[in-house]
């Protein structure tokens, strides 16, 4: 039986050397630097006047989630959030006001108030 080469490039893709870039698993939730410590990914939480979504990576999440771990929705994909954790709130709904904001997420700072 041979043994296959495989090597892994810094974008997490294993390559033979005559085969195809084959994806090996999904991107990693945090990242690392050049010091080889990991780095924690953060979003603001986006309010709308039907809807919240997460900055990192735009997709619905729940207003009272502490990190975007799912996605909500008509179809929710428990998991399948970035992972990123809120640090900030904001609303680019000229019906959303501060206290509503503050009502929502009293434990995040705004970021960016329209009103």
């Amino acid at each position: 039986m041979a043994k296959s080469r495989l090597r892994i490039n810094l974008t997490g893709k294993t390559t033979k050397p005559q085969d195809k870039t084959v994806e090996t698993r999904p991107r990693s939730r945090l990242r690392i630097n050049l010091t080889g410590k990991r780095e924690e990914t953060t979003a603001t939480l986006y309010i709308g006047a039907f809807e919240s979504r997460c900055g990192h990576c735009g997709r619905p999440t729940l207003p009272t989630a502490p990190r975007h771990t799912d996605v909500s929705g008509l179809t929710p994909e428990p998991g399948a959030g970035c992972g990123a954790r809120f640090v900030n709130i904001a609303s680019d709904s000229h019906r959303s006001t501060a206290d509503d904001l503050r009502r929502v997420r009293p434990d995040l700072p705004l970021r960016n108030h329209i009103a």
